[in-house]
C-alpha cells in the first residue's frame, strides 16, 4: 500500500523527474565537452598538415614561375643567339641553385615538423 503511494504522489514523480532531467543534462554537457575537445584537436592536426603540404604548391609555383620566365626571355632577348645561350646556362645554373636551397630547407622543415611531437598519449 504504502508503495502505491510513493508511485502515485506527484510531487516524488516531480523531484524524480527535475533529478532525471538534471542528470541528463550533465551528460549532455559532458558529451558537448568532450566533442568540442576533439573538434579543437581535430583542427590542430588539419592545420598542421596543411602546412606540411603547402611546401608543394610552392615549389611547383616557383618552377612554373621559373619556366614562364625562361619562356619570355627567349622570346623577347635583344641579344644573338651566343649571348642568349649564355646567359639562358647562367640562368638554369641560378635556378638550379635556388632550387636546391628550397629542397634542402623544405627537407630541414620536414625533419623538424616530423620530429615534433604529435600530442599523444605515449609519445
Amino acid at each position: 500500500m504504502k508503495l502505491g503511494l510513493i508511485v502515485t504522489d506527484a510531487r516524488t514523480w516531480a523531484t524524480v523527474q527535475d533529478e532525471i532531467k538534471e542528470r541528463a543534462n550533465d551528460i549532455g554537457d559532458a558529451v558537448k565537452q568532450k566533442y568540442e575537445e576533439t573538434a579543437d584537436q581535430l583542427a590542430a592536426a588539419r592545420s598542421g598538415l596543411q602546412r606540411n603540404s603547402d611546401w608543394l604548391a610552392r615549389t611547383t609555383s616557383l618552377l612554373a614561375g621559373v619556366g614562364v620566365g625562361i619562356a619570355v626571355a627567349m622570346l623577347f632577348a635583344p641579344a644573338s643567339g651566343e649571348e642568349t645561350r649564355a646567359n639562358l646556362r647562367d640562368k638554369a645554373m641560378e635556378a638550379k641553385s635556388s632550387i636546391e636551397g628550397l629542397a634542402a630547407r623544405a627537407t630541414r622543415g620536414r625533419a623538424a615538423v616530423t620530429g615534433m611531437s604529435t600530442g599523444t598519449q605515449g609519445d
